[in-house]
């Protein structure tokens, strides 16, 4: 696998880890620079705002770490790749 493919799929296992990190705190109510940095309210998920992420987040953890393991793209980080479409919807509705 090349250097900058190792690189995406290091920062997609960074950012996936801070986002579900995040996402829990918020979840218990425990607020903070940590958990208030970057975030916005949406109007589109009410209530199920944290939670909505969370498989987004959980396919990027373990996907990356395998992805990493086995320094193989494969069909996994296809499917990785493909879920950005997503976390831009997400991020781009009210």
């Amino acid at each position: 696998m090349k250097p900058f493919s190792k690189f995406v799929f290091l920062s997609i296992l960074i950012f996936s880890l801070y986002h579900l990190l995040r996402d829990v705190l918020q979840t218990l109510e425990i607020h903070n620079g940590f958990t208030n940095i970057f975030h916005r309210s949406h109007v589109w998920c009410r209530s199920y705002c944290n939670y909505v992420t969370f498989p987004l987040d959980l396919l990027g953890i373990i996907g990356s770490w395998i992805i990493l393991k086995r320094n193989k793209l494969g069909t996994i980080g296809v499917i990785i790749l493909l879920s950005f479409p997503l976390w831009l919807l997400a991020a781009v509705l009210p």
